[in-house]
């Protein structure tokens, strides 16, 4: 079974547009297994995966844009990473598509992916953010 991200302020990076972007996105993964248990039709959540894609390419460029903003010096490194899971994702979408692979299989990407970059990866951003930037939101 499959289980729902529930949000926590371990998941906050101090950075309250992408805070509330990243608790937008677990209510998006959220939302998949909540309708995978309810027996969704497959076009439909080929119409929800298209938006969570469509979501993540708007929030990675926010994040990015916020990184110029304040210089931060591995920016570079990071849209890398953007790229790939974008990559990745539209990958898994496509596979889905095909009936390579199921929801499920999306849903453990996602969740992974998730938790991962944004404990690891996007709370370094935060960090560097307060550091330098302790008046701006």
């Amino acid at each position: 079974m499959l289980e729902k991200i529930d949000w926590k302020q371990d998941y906050k990076i101090g950075i309250e547009e992408i805070d509330f972007q990243h608790q937008y996105f677990t209510l998006l993964i959220n939302k998949l297994i909540d309708d995978l248990v309810e027996s969704k039709d497959e076009y439909y959540n080929c119409r929800l995966l298209e938006e969570l894609s469509q979501y993540a390419s708007f929030h990675f460029i926010s994040e990015e844009n916020r990184m110029i903003r304040c210089n931060y010096p591995f920016i570079e490194d990071h849209k890398d990473l953007h790229r790939n899971l974008i990559s990745q994702l539209n990958d898994q979408i496509n596979y889905f598509k095909m009936a390579k692979s199921t929801i499920e299989d999306i849903i453990s990407f996602l969740t992974e992916w998730f938790l991962h970059h944004t404990v690891e990866k996007d709370c370094e951003f935060g960090e560097y953010f307060k550091e330098t930037n302790k008046n701006v939101k």
